[in-house]
């Protein structure tokens, strides 16, 4: 939630000398009133929705931040209701939580299952969108996939353990712009098995240790090969939507911003600094009013030390492109003026499975799925739903 941008900068030096606790490490996200126009999927008693968070070890059990940030070991994990009680106590389990809920039809929904329910038994994980964005702001097109039987899993982060040990569901992986470019990451990132039961197995063990520092992969050479990563659910295929792989031209901040911000990073990373994407994800004005209204959604600027991550995910992602092998598909559109359809058609040419595709809309903008207003404008939303949920079916 807002803050005072001087605060901002100093709190983080803070907390690191142990002078300051936050006391609500979601800064108030955490117990904020749903967004009005997501509560009819809320409240619709034919859908099963539930909520669970999982706990990683707090910061303060790991040696530098690098540690910290890969770490998969899950400590504890719990079902929640979102309230104010379960910030506390949170954060008495040091403060560190990954939320993600399921929704599912309850029964067979009044006039059937959609595509004869060839989605029934398998599951969709939606992982989150684009920066200051959410999962749940993509309700509007959950029913589409819920009536083909799929169950659809939003989690925050794609990282932790959505094993039950009981069995072992095929699984999708799908993402929009930011939430694309951690669906690919992940891809490329862990090792997939057939077996719930391996994952749920090693979900609460320690990782193995990182390599010494420049030996080995990933950011700054410090991760582990694959080999050494804990097993996750093997994936059956993922959807992309405009993924996080390049910037547009209109987006990309003039050099000598880029430089000041590289300059004074390491001083005043959180600093919000530029506009980002803001006002370049569609032509309709009402897509970026409807996000001003969300109050879960971030309305500030873009803060520095966000913009270089970014930078630096999207390179890295460049480097890799060759180790992400699963049946995939890309799409979309000529007119993103946030992330640069170009991008994506250089990364297609790369991924070596042969179950790949790539579309690229015509006439789109960043954000694919906006809801129109009335039939006609609704089309092109309609389009790219019609076209994600076939591609899904056709390998259930």
């Amino acid at each position: 939630m807002p803050q005072n941008p001087a605060w901002e900068l100093i709190e983080p030096y803070l907390v690191n000398t142990g002078l300051y606790h936050i006391p609500d490490p979601t800064y108030g996200r955490y117990i904020t009133p749903r967004y009005p126009p997501h509560t009819e999927i809320l409240d619709d008693t034919n859908i099963i929705s539930k909520y669970r968070r999982v706990f990683l070890p707090p910061y303060k059990s790991f040696k530098n931040l690098h540690q910290a940030y890969d770490t998969t070991q899950i400590i504890y994990s719990e079902n929640v209701n979102l309230t104010l009680q379960e910030v506390e106590e949170g954060v008495k389990r040091g403060g560190r939580w990954i939320c993600y809920s399921t929704w599912e039809y309850k029964d067979e929904p009044q006039g059937g299952w959609e595509e004869g329910g060839k989605g029934l038994g398998k599951d969709m994980i939606l992982c989150h969108v684009g920066l200051g964005d959410y999962g749940l702001r993509y309700t509007p097109h959950l029913h589409h996939f819920l009536k083909a039987g799929f169950r659809v899993i939003i989690p925050d982060l794609p990282s932790q353990d959505l094993a039950n040990g009981r069995e072992q569901r095929k699984v999708f992986l799908c993402g929009a712009s930011m939430g694309g470019w951690t669906v690919l990451y992940y891809l490329l990132k862990y090792p997939p098995t057939e077996f719930a039961s391996e994952v749920a197995s090693q979900g609460s063990q320690a990782d193995s240790p990182l390599p010494e520092e420049g030996h080995g992969k990933g950011y700054d050479n410090l991760e582990r090969a694959r080999k050494d990563e804990k097993v996750r659910i093997h994936v059956s295929g993922a959807y992309v939507i405009c993924p996080m792989v390049e910037v547009s031209k209109e987006s990309i901040p003039p050099k000598i911003v880029q430089q000041i911000g590289r300059a004074i990073s390491y001083v005043a990373g959180p600093l919000p600094f530029v506009q980002g994407v803001r006002g370049r994800v569609s032509d309709d004005p009402r897509v970026e009013a409807d996000f001003e209204a969300d109050p879960l959604c971030y309305h500030g600027k873009l803060r520095i030390a966000t913009g270089l991550a970014a930078v630096e995910a999207m390179s890295e992602l460049e480097k890799r492109a060759e180790e992400i092998d699963v049946p995939i598909k890309l799409i979309h559109g000529n007119k993103d003026r946030a992330t640069s359809h170009h991008g994506t058609i250089k990364l297609f040419d790369r991924l070596p499975n042969p179950d790949k595709q790539l579309q690229i809309f015509d006439d789109y903008e960043h954000v694919m799925l906006k809801v129109g207003i009335d039939q006609a404008d609704d089309e092109k939303r309609q389009r790219v739903l019609a076209d994600w949920r076939a591609w899904l079916l056709e390998r259930c």
